[in-house]
Order: structure tokens, then C-alpha cells, then sequence
């Protein structure tokens, strides 16, 4: 019996009944539709793909009885040689379980068509908050979509993206372009589709968390935004979700080093392939398909401008905006 199969009629007796008002949405690439509500993903605006995604609550009998039998470890983090703190277990039959100690537990289908949510007593911008940032984007990656871990903006029909490491500012450059214009697009994971010769980004979630010292004052919420959280040094701005995809125009990584080498604002090409595939969400799933696909849109994106942004410490997230809106004035 397959997994949707065994768990159809224990969905029905325990979805409890303030979650009939669904959810609809469509990120990541993902037609979302769940039976529990969602404040994260009220402001997505963007078309159906096609790819359906149905979310509900996990049964309460938890794993399938079949799980042990042959489930294996494909990710595990910590912090500081600390206990696991993110996992990710793989079934060959029953699919995969997404665990984080702030989210909860979540069981996703082999086919990535059906997930299964157990926040446990997380409050709600928490385990929200997992969910957007590494379940829906590992469902998204599992139906067949490739995940860069970038943030990104779109200026004339063109999703401009920005990656680098956590703490590079993608979030605060992203948002300081929508204050000058440009529009929302992802939030540190984009997703991106190779259709024959061309490249589509599609639509994060309507959410972006940022450093709360990156808001200038108490009115001062960039892209339509309204605060939905701020837990200790993260403040979660709920914005208006793009209308679209739209093809990948540019992707710059954000280089700023700690110790201050760069005295001068640089853009350069980048040369080295690894870059950018060390860029991608993560390399736990890696069946020859996955692979592929990953090496498909890599081949694509680099037909793209893809430049590397050397930043000088002294330069804040309004002055590498206005330099970014004039490169990317002088593209192709």
C-alpha cells in the first residue's frame, strides 16, 4: 500500500476542524494547498505551475509502520559539536522526514506531491518559518525544480539574484532595491527551471527576515512589507509576493570579507564553475535525475551574467544598491 493510500483515512478523523479553511498558494514552484492555515504565504501572488503540493497534519501514528525497516540518514547539522540540531531521514518506499529541534517534524511523499506537518509545540512564525526556509524548498527540489540559496529582486522583467554566505546581506541589499523600485522576488532560496534554452526563477514565499537594525525606523517597511515576528536578532517581514516567474537575468555573489582586504567596490566575472554550484540548496539528494537537472541549469545560468561583487566594509547595503542598479543598467 502506498503511503498517500495508508494514511488517507487517518487524514480525514484528525484534521481538526479550524483547519478547513485552507491555504492556497504558489512558491517555490509549488501549487500549495493545505488544510492548515498559513499566515506566511497569505501575500503569494503568483500563478499555478501545475505542480500540486497537498500539506495536512501528520498522523498521530507517526512514521509509517514500514520506516525502520529501511530508512536512512541523508543530512544531519549541528552547531559547535552540539546535538543534531536539522535531519533529513530517506525511505526508498515511504519518502523522507525534515526534522529541525525549532520546526518540528514533517513527512513528504517520495513523489514530493504529499506533505505532512507536525509542528509540535512550536509557536506558529517558528515552525513557519522552517517550513518556508528548508521544507518547501526541499519539496520544490524533489519535484524537480533546482534550489539556489540566494535571495532575489526583479527589474524589468528579470529576476536579479544574490548569493553568498549567511550574513553577506542578500536580504538587505534585496530590500533596499525594492526601496528603489525594483521588486520582491525569494528570500535566500530561489527556485529555478530549465525550460529548453532558457532559464525561469520562480516566486519565493511573500516573507523576508532581516537584522532588525536594517529597518531605519519604526514605519520604515520596504516592499509592501508588515512585521510578522521578531525573535531575538531576526525580525520576519511578511511582503508582497511577486506576480510571476520570469527568466533568471543576472546572479551576483556577494563577496565581503570580515578583515577588510577590499578598500574598493569591484565587479568581476566569475570563472570558477564550483562557485556556483556550491550555491545550490544542498547535494542530500543526489539521484543521477537530481543531478542532471542540477547540471542543466548550472550550464544555463552561466550563460547569464554571472559576476562576483568584492565589497569594501565601509560600503552599507543603500550604497551597494545604487552601484548594482548601474551594472545591471549596462547588461546585455
Amino acid at each position: 500500500m502506498g503511503w498517500t493510500a495508508m494514511h488517507a483515512s487517518t487524514r480525514a478523523h484528525t484534521r481538526p476542524r479550524r483547519e478547513r479553511s485552507a491555504t492556497a498558494a504558489t512558491v517555490f514552484g509549488l501549487d500549495v494547498r493545505s488544510a492548515l492555515r498559513m499566515p506566511f504565504l497569505e501575500h503569494a501572488r503568483a500563478a499555478p505551475t501545475g505542480r500540486v503540493l497537498r500539506i495536512g497534519r501528520r498522523p498521530q501514528a507517526g512514521r509509517p509502520a514500514t520506516w525502520h525497516d529501511g530508512a536512512r540518514t541523508i543530512c544531519s547539522q549541528s552547531r559547535s559539536d552540539g546535538p543534531i540540531s536539522f535531519r533529513i531521514e530517506a525511505h526508498p518506499h515511504d519518502g523522507y522526514e525534515l526534522w529541525g529541534k525549532a520546526g518540528g517534524s514533517y513527512l513528504l511523499s517520495l513523489d514530493g506531491h504529499e506533505l505532512r506537518c507536525d509542528p509540535g509545540d512550536h509557536l506558529a512564525h517558528s515552525w513557519e518559518r522552517f517550513l518556508v526556509g528548508q521544507v518547501l524548498p526541499f519539496a520544490a527540489l524533489v519535484g524537480g525544480l533546482e534550489i539556489f540559496h540566494a535571495s532575489a529582486v526583479v527589474l524589468d522583467r528579470r529576476a536579479i539574484a544574490f548569493a553568498g554566505p549567511s550574513g553577506a546581506g542578500k536580504t538587505s541589499l534585496a530590500l533596499e532595491l525594492c526601496r528603489r523600485g525594483a521588486g520582491f522576488f525569494a528570500d535566500d532560496v530561489l527556485a529555478l527551471e530549465a525550460r529548453a534554452s532558457e532559464l525561469i526563477a520562480h516566486p519565493g514565499s511573500p516573507v523576508a527576515a532581516v537584522d532588525p537594525h536594517a529597518i531605519r525606523e519604526p514605519g520604515d517597511t520596504p516592499a509592501g512589507g508588515t512585521r510578522l515576528s521578531c525573535d531575538g536578532g531576526e525580525l520576519v517581514l511578511r511582503v508582497d509576493g511577486a506576480s510571476s516567474a520570469v527568466p533568471l537575468g543576472a546572479l551576483f555573489f556577494l563577496d565581503r570579507p570580515a578583515r577588510g582586504e577590499i578598500r574598493r567596490l569591484c565587479f568581476e566575472p566569475v570563472e570558477d564553475a564550483r562557485l556556483l554550484l556550491a550555491s545550490t540548496f544542498n547535494f542530500v539528494l543526489d539521484t543521477p535525475q537530481r543531478m542532471r537537472g542540477l547540471l542543466d541549469v548550472c550550464s544555463l545560468a552561466a550563460q547569464r551574467p554571472v559576476e562576483r561583487i568584492e565589497i569594501p566594509p565601509s560600503l552599507d547595503a543603500a550604497g551597494l544598491a545604487e552601484a548594482v542598479l548601474r551594472r545591471v543598467a549596462g547588461l546585455p
